[in-house]
């Protein structure tokens, strides 16, 4: 009797083991896209890795909440998300969507999520972080826009660009490397930006926020400080001009 109670036990301990091993089985599905989106809205509880390419969407996850995810398209816009996020925990085990597609103009990501681009180029992109998560991109524009409104970090990399505008309203860091002619900095929110590795001609900042700034300057510099925070501009540019109120203040290195 004890030995048919203990193994009784075994197996239905195994078979709560299979079972919860069956449940969190991560598969992957493909759904179908075409080629005419180069706006993307990411929302809800997914990790998106985006690439150039042929048109093509990749998603995968948990079994239990990968159709959870939706996608809808409308004319140049795809959006990615999620039906809603009760019971979907962040983790290693996020729900996750790779999208190939020809070109990109514009991210908004404003879910909970990561956000990761490489390998577009064209005249011009904008990025916007609305959520919370983190965006990252490394690709080649003429012209980069990046906003970051919400809660996170932004990370821009490689990059070659006529003008790069840079908007922290939010809370978080934007780090950006590479090369610009012009760059635009409007700083507002709670955080930092690091941008001592992209080496600009001029620089244009105004920093209302609380927070700090590092810049690489080769040419000129104009800084206007009014908030509660510092900036550090690097590059030893022969034209700079800044004026710093309240509890601002400007280094040049």
């Amino acid at each position: 009797m004890k030995k048919f109670f203990t193994a009784t036990m075994m197996t239905a301990m195994m078979f709560a083991a299979g079972s919860a091993a069956r449940a969190d089985e991560i598969i992957t599905e493909v759904r179908a896209v075409d080629g005419r989106p180069v706006k993307v809205v990411l929302d809800g509880v997914v990790d998106l890795k985006l690439k150039q390419g042929a048109p093509a969407l990749v998603l995968s996850g948990d079994k239990r909440f990968l159709q959870k995810i939706t996608v809808t398209q409308n004319g140049d816009t795809i959006r990615i998300g999620t039906e809603n996020m009760r019971g979907i925990h962040i983790g290693p085990r996020n729900l996750k969507a790779e999208l190939t597609l020809p070109q990109l103009r514009e991210l908004v990501s404003a879910g909970v999520g990561s956000a990761e681009v490489k390998g577009f180029d064209g005249d011009e992109v904008r990025l916007s972080l609305e959520g919370a998560g983190a965006v990252s991109m490394a690709s080649r524009y003429k012209r980069v826009d990046a906003r970051l409104t919400g809660v996170g970090s932004m990370t821009v990399s490689d990059t070659k660009a006529d003008v790069v505008d840079l908007n922290l309203k939010g809370a978080g860091q934007i780090a950006i490397s590479g090369q610009s002619k012009q760059l635009n900095a409007k700083l507002g929110g709670i955080g930092s930006l690091d941008a001592k590795q992209l080496q600009s001609e001029s620089v244009d900042a105004d920093m209302t926020g609380l927070g700090s700034a590092t810049f690489n300057a080769k040419t000129s510099a104009n800084l206007r400080l009014s908030g509660m925070g510092s900036a550090t501009v690097y590059g030893n540019p022969a034209n700079r001009q800044s004026t710093a109120r309240g509890l601002g203040s400007v280094s040049w290195n």
